[in-house]
């Protein structure tokens, strides 16, 4: 299978503080010409409708505190949440669903304010988002839930594990925390910088578009043209939900980090220039129970540029926790 682990990629340690390893895992030994093909395929598999990518995905759409919550889902077993980012949903976890729905139930929710789900006249923020998560998960009686969340989705992944922990088995945070800045100020108003890249990020000319796509992974030839209208028509449709997260950041002190109580696994692309891989060490520092896994090769999106390694660090780890049967 194109997506299934690969056990060519080489895995190298490194020694992050407090005695903690993280180990980085490279991309396998391909060719130029195979590696093209691959990302071709890669592409592909990634622009294509939903109901094109595997028969086992269904799309649901349930109530949650009177607002409907989208969502869709693969395979049977313990329950994993999927969380996407601010720029992205169902199309960039894709890659990774037939693999993990062998051994479980993978659920892909829509954010509230995002793509299938209600977009209420609110003010978007991590309160809002972890509790709507929160009842999503009530609603469905899921239990011993794993989240896995992409940036802002890993962001609320935190700030649910910390507000909201009782019905969680453990966290996949990927190239995201959630860490509150110190110099967060709310009553300001957006910097002329902030208002132009907002404006980018919910939707302004195609053009605009790739290149913040572009900004995301370390190949860009990966960025086609189906891509960028396919993210495009997604901000647009998301972009008051975008506009307020991107404000608000993320909500989780480095006190409140240090109090997750869960297994936790940190993975991050080595070559994210969205946020930086430092983040990956503070985070294996501050949550005692956690692992960190760096992935050579990859940019913001590891999970997509190197899906092999991807899975290389996660599936170990849902089998170390009892989340994978």
């Amino acid at each position: 299978s194109l997506f299934s682990p690969s056990i060519h990629s080489p895995i190298v340690p490194t020694t992050l503080s407090q005695g903690k390893t993280a180990l980085l895992l490279g991309r396998p030994s391909l060719s130029r010409e195979d590696r093209m093909s691959r990302f071709l395929l890669l592409t592909l598999f990634l622009l294509a409708s939903p109901a094109a990518f595997s028969a086992d995905v269904t799309q649901h759409d349930i109530t949650v505190y009177g607002q409907n919550i989208h969502y869709a889902e693969a395979g049977d077993g313990p329950p994993l949440v999927l969380l996407h980012g601010l720029w992205g949903g169902l199309n960039e976890w894709e890659p990774i669903i037939d693999s993990l729905s062998q051994s479980n139930r993978v659920i892909v929710m829509d954010f509230i304010g995002f793509h299938g789900s209600a977009k209420p006249d609110v003010q978007y923020h991590n309160a809002l988002l972890a509790q709507f998560l929160a009842g999503f998960i009530e609603a469905l009686e899921l239990s011993d839930v794993t989240l896995i969340g992409h940036a802002m989705g890993a962001n609320t992944a935190t700030y649910t594990a910390v507000h909201h922990p009782d019905r969680l088995r453990a966290l996949v945070l990927v190239d995201g925390a959630g860490y509150r800045s110190p110099d967060r100020d709310l009553s300001k108003p957006p910097s002329e910088g902030m208002i132009r890249f907002r404006r980018v990020a919910t939707g302004s000319s195609l053009a605009s578009t790739r290149g913040l796509l572009e900004r995301r992974v370390t190949d860009k030839s990966i960025v086609t043209d189906t891509w960028v209208e396919e993210a495009f028509g997604l901000w647009v449709n998301s972009a008051r939900a975008i506009g307020d997260m991107m404000t608000d950041g993320g909500d989780v002190t480095e006190e409140e980090m240090r109090q997750i109580d869960l297994p936790t696994l940190v993975v991050w692309g080595t070559d994210d220039k969205v946020f930086s891989p430092d983040n990956a060490e503070r985070l294996g520092a501050d949550i005692q129970r956690s692992e960190v896994r760096m992935i050579d090769g990859s940019g913001h999106l590891p999970q997509i540029e190197q899906t092999d390694a991807f899975l290389e660090a996660v599936i170990p780890f849902l089998n170390s926790t009892g989340t994978d049967r």
